[in-house]
Order: structure tokens, then sequence, then C-alpha cells
């Protein structure tokens, strides 16, 4: 098997890139010059085709002769003015990427499009836990582009029978981010980046109960509570989990024209996950009541469960178990 890569100097695409090689793939990646990964990706044997998305002769070179095509690449940006370089990046290059597809008349096994849970959002959800028929109605324009992403798979695969298969991602967690203000995970459990989250989801009588509380240094938790004193709710991914759902869906026919959340086993409760990350590490941490809409991101993927065999092992204990050993 020939399997085209897209974004795998990246998080998942590190660990993509390696799980393909050890089933036997020859892997080959599409990377933007200048990528600081390039050089790793060369030396873990990895075909390397530098170009973007956007340049249609790389496209065409990245696509000609694979058997699959994994598109993880994509900005994320969601500062004021970026509209126009998420549009060129993340939906005119997967334009680019179908269109080279069909215009050589690849014969792919499977195109797999990584979409996200911003296309509902999570963070916004009309009703818990999320299932893969739950509107899409994205605030940011991120979001809005995967949306689109989506609806672009489908219409190949109606009008070209283009073998494609979606995963909407939920949060992408490593285990060792969750120990970081920083990072992805740790983001959303730590005050600091929460008081950044507030400010720009716009709410103001949010960021004034954080800075009411008495925080400390920069690496003190929060424990999110509710109006009534119940605490915050989340649901995240870990890279390990999510690699073994894509492969799912690279390898089960069943997932051809399917769309599926990926997210971990279960959510879990500020509480838990505070108490147990104050315990193993010993960040302090403060217990806020915050005015406004709760946090509560929950996933259902009894769809991935039922017709892939998904089986997610990394709940929240897991994570923090396996950062504590990083």
């Amino acid at each position: 098997m020939k399997t085209l890569i897209t974004g795998a100097s990246g998080r998942v695409g590190r660990q993509m890139v390696a799980s393909r090689q050890a089933l036997g793939d020859s892997v080959r990646a599409l990377v933007l010059p200048g990528d600081p990964g390039l050089e790793g990706l060369k030396d873990a044997g990895v075909e390397v085709i530098v170009g973007s998305l956007t340049d249609k002769e790389a496209v065409e070179q990245a696509v000609a002769g694979v058997d699959i095509i994994v598109h993880l690449a994509a900005a994320m940006l969601w500062e004021q003015g970026a509209d126009r370089e998420l549009f060129q990046q993340n939906i005119a290059g997967t334009f680019n990427l179908f269109d080279a597809v069909v215009s050589q008349k690849v014969k792919l096994q499977r195109f797999f499009i990584a979409s996200s849970d911003e296309v509902y959002p999570s963070l916004k959800a009309l009703y818990s836990p999320i299932d893969e028929r739950h509107p899409q109605q994205p605030y940011s324009f991120y979001g809005l582009t995967k949306e689109i992403d989506e609806r672009l798979a489908l219409y190949y695969h109606r009008s070209h029978g283009v073998p494609v298969t979606i995963a909407r991602f939920a949060l992408i967690a490593r285990s060792e981010e969750i120990r970081r203000p920083s990072g992805w995970s740790g983001r959303f459990l730590f005050v600091e980046p929460m008081r950044n989250l507030f400010t720009a989801l716009g709410r103001p009588d949010a960021v004034a109960a954080l800075d009411a509380a008495k925080t400390g240094p920069e690496d003190t938790l929060l424990l999110a509570l509710d109006e009534d004193g119940i605490p915050y709710e989340f649901h995240f991914c870990d890279v390990i989990d999510l690699i073994g759902g894509i492969n799912l869906m690279l390898s089960d026919i069943s997932a051809v024209g399917e769309i599926f959340n990926l997210s971990g086993p279960s959510p879990f409760s500020y509480k838990v996950a505070v108490e147990a990350l104050h315990k193993t590490f010993g960040f302090p941490y403060v217990e806020v009541r915050i005015p406004g809409p709760a946090i509560r991101a929950s996933h259902e993927i009894a769809k991935a469960k039922s017709i892939l065999g998904y089986k997610p092992v990394y709940d929240i204990h897991k994570i923090i178990e396996e950062a504590a050993k990083a």
C-alpha cells in the first residue's frame, strides 16, 4: 500500500506515519517548504514532496499512484483577519486534492478526511451527548471550513465514487499536554488559558469570576463549577485512540461514505480531573463558580463502536497516569 499523508509533521501526522509504516505501507507526505519536521520525515523513510495544498502541481504529484489518502493538514487559526488564509488552506486545499484524484483517475481504496467537533460546535451544543446527527452550526470560520470540507467529500463520493470517510475529531490530547497550561488539553484545565477562552467567547462575567479568585502561580488548575455548584464536564481524545480509529476507517469498507465522531471512552468531570492532577503532580487549584452557560462537552461514539469496533481506552485517569511517566 502507498499512503499519502497531509499534515504528516503535525501532532497526529507523526503518529499516523509511524502507524502506517508499522502496518507495512510506504508513506508519502506533502510538506510545506521550510517545515521543521521535513528532515525528520525523510530520516524515517518517508517520501517527501515539498509543496502546498494550494500548489496544483505539487498536489497532482502527491496523489499520483497512491492507494490511500489521509488528509490531516489544516490551518487552525481563530484570530481576526485569518479567514482568507483558512479558506485557501482548508477549503481550496481540500478541493485541490479531490480535483487531482478525479482528473488523474487515481484508484483509491480510501480517502480519509479529518473534520472537527467545531462543526457543531461542542462548546455551544444544542444537546448532549453530541451525536453525528447534531445540527452543524459552527461559530468559528475554522469550523465552517471543516463543514465545507465534509460537503466536498460527500459530493465527490456521490458524483465520482471517491471512497471517502470522515471523522469529526474531539479535542486531540497527547498525554503529556495535560500537565501544561499551554497544552491542547491543559488549556481547558488551568486558570489562565480558561480566562483567555472566556475572553475570546465574549464572557466578561466569567472572566470577572476568575479574576476575583485567588489563583496563585501560573500552573494553578481551575475546578470550574456552574452557578449551582455542578462541575464542568469535558471530553477529548488521546492521539493513540484517535490513530486506532482512523486505521479502522481505512480498513473497514463499512466506513465508506460515513461520518464518525472520534473521541475518548467517556467525558469527565472537572472535579475528577483537577483533583487527580493535584494529587499526581501537586498543582494548586482554585474552585470557582462561574456565571453563565457551563461547558458540558460530551461526544457520542456509539456509531464508531458499533460499525467499526472502535474501542478507545484513554480516559482521564489513564491520560494522567501516562502523563506522569513522561
